[in-house]
């Protein structure tokens, strides 16, 4: 979906058109921050702070598309699995006479172990990240409403503006410190 402005300039994206409105710093701001914050609803919450008004799935997919994230949820998930697997085919093993019932023993007893603390770290990445999410949507409701409340009211608007990126600053320097 590519549109063409006045100016001849042809964008990709509603974001790229976007991202061209913001002065300069702003702009290389939001993309080093979208290059380097693995969670898309922390860009998205730092997005409406520099009042974007495009879909979420407009921001995800540019984000998808200009920046390699690591699926860290995934990779665990498919140790998790592999993991298991493992524990069966050795207890497959053992029931069989393939391996010593005591060295099976050992192995199977290191193999659970390392499982149960995968499961642990899954557990506690999406208590972490959920946790986040909740606040960071929060925080950019509130953003939003003050925004919309005081947006006809000249005397407010700059004092509203910078308290909401310095909320969004401690919010942000916060969570990231948990």
């Amino acid at each position: 979906m590519a549109t063409k402005i006045a100016n001849s300039k042809v964008y990709l994206t509603f974001v790229d058109r976007w991202l061209d409105t913001l002065p300069a710093a702003d702009s290389e701001d939001f993309r080093e921050f979208a290059d380097v914050t693995p969670s898309i609803i922390e860009i998205w919450v730092y997005a409406g702070i520099l009042k974007y008004d495009g879909t979420f799935n407009d921001l995800a997919r540019w984000v998808k598309l200009k920046y390699k994230k690591l699926n860290r949820r995934e990779i665990l998930n498919s140790e998790i699995a592999a993991l298991h697997s493992d524990i069966q085919d050795l207890r497959m093993a053992i029931n069989s006479g393939e391996i010593k019932g005591d060295n099976g023993a050992a192995r199977l007893a290191a193999l659970e172990k390392e499982l149960r603390s995968h499961i642990e770290t899954s557990e506690r990445m999406n208590r972490t990240t959920d946790k986040r999410g909740l606040i960071l949507a929060g925080a950019d409701r509130v953003m939003r409403e003050l925004t919309t409340i005081f947006k006809d009211d000249p005397q407010f608007a700059e004092p509203i503006e910078n308290s909401i990126n310095a909320i969004w600053a401690k919010v942000y320097s916060e969570l990231s410190s948990t």
